[in-house]
């Protein structure tokens, strides 16, 4: 006789009950977890492990690891000066290029200065789109007015015209991931949405950003694209309102990314934003080169509207800049030009 095939489950009526909580009927790890020896307090084992109590957290390890890899505490130091006012080499013949490739069209571009170390000699970047003229110490070398005529069309459709400075990023390159930039800049005019002051980048990714954003001047950072890049990009806020700043008058911006991540936002020395920028994602990496650095458009030049300002100078270093420093290098007084 054919034995009947007996189901592989179990009715539910006739269930087996189930073993006893103190046993597995799985060896481990899919049953019962592995119970090691508690360690004693104090060292234990003639000093072999260490008391947990005693152990730091994750970011105080980090901060002892740094100590010790000498990566602490940097000293830092200026990779970059731009002196627009005395250190520029205006071209006897301007170089123009057309069908320049950008995100939604193709365009010209005049390069007709060029951005001198003044130490060195070296050329530190280039003027785009600005005629030829002797800039007024008192209000910088401006970005938008009579003596510029760079033509974007906006990704919202309207032309703008504003110029720019383009920086060589290779000379932009830090030792990790603290950087600072500060910019002295007088104010012509109002300020608008999408007008970028600084910017540096790897595309979508590795951004250091000073830009008028929503209404306020703003600070962000974004990773690399290994710790998702554009998409985990942050952001501080000054709180200062665009429409707060005056035509005329100087400001100093100093914009600083910690070892951490964390992020600082000072005008005038006085630090008006603060968060932790990058630190507070679970982890990340930042890149210690850049592509690109532009000062007066983003990356985006269809997202770019014109920076309403004369530039006086960019400093850019690798290391973050402290608050004692910062009040004491970047103070700026009532001091006021005419810009008309």
């Amino acid at each position: 006789m054919t034995k009947p095939v007996e189901s592989a489950y179990h009715d539910g009526n006739n269930a087996p009950s189930a073993p006893p909580m103190s046993a597995s009927v799985y060896p481990p790890p899919y049953g019962e977890q592995v119970r090691y020896p508690a360690i004693p307090s104090g060292g234990g084992d003639g000093g072999r492990y260490v008391d947990p109590n005693a152990l730091p957290t994750a970011a105080d390890a980090a901060r002892m690891h740094g100590a010790a890899a000498g990566t602490a505490d940097r000293i830092v130091r200026r990779i970059m000066l731009v002196d627009p006012i005395n250190a520029v080499g205006w071209l006897g013949e301007p170089r123009t290029r057309t069908g320049v490739a950008d995100y939604t069209y193709k365009r010209e571009i005049t390069h007709t200065g060029d951005l001198i170390d003044a130490p060195t000699g070296d050329r530190i970047g280039k003027i785009h789109d600005v005629t030829p003229h002797r800039a007024d110490p008192q209000t910088g070398l401006r970005l938008s007015g009579p003596n510029v005529f760079g033509k974007y069309e906006t990704v919202d459709g309207p032309e703008v015209t504003l110029g720019s400075f383009e920086l060589d990023a290779r000379k932009l390159t830090v030792s990790g991931t603290a950087a600072s930039v500060a910019v002295r800049l007088v104010y012509t005019g109002a300020c608008v949405h999408d007008a970028h002051v600084f910017h540096m980048g790897n595309g979508w990714a590795d951004h250091f950003t000073i830009a008028h954003l929503d209404g306020y001047l703003k600070f962000s950072l974004s990773p690399n694209n290994a710790s998702g890049a554009w998409e985990n990009r942050v952001e501080c806020s000054s709180g200062i309102r665009d429409k707060d700043f005056e035509p005329g008058k100087m400001y100093t911006i100093v914009a600083v990314c910690t070892e951490e991540g964390r992020m600082r936002l000072y005008v005038d020395g006085e630090l008006r934003g603060e968060g932790d920028g990058l630190a507070a994602l679970p982890e990340f990496e930042t890149s210690r080169t850049r592509k690109e650095a532009w000062c007066g458009r983003f990356m985006r030049p269809d997202t770019s509207m014109p920076v309403r300002a004369g530039i006086l100078s960019v400093e850019a270093f690798d290391g973050a800049l402290d608050d004692a420093t910062v009040r004491a290098e970047y103070s700026v007084r009532e001091v006021y030009a005419n810009v008309e």
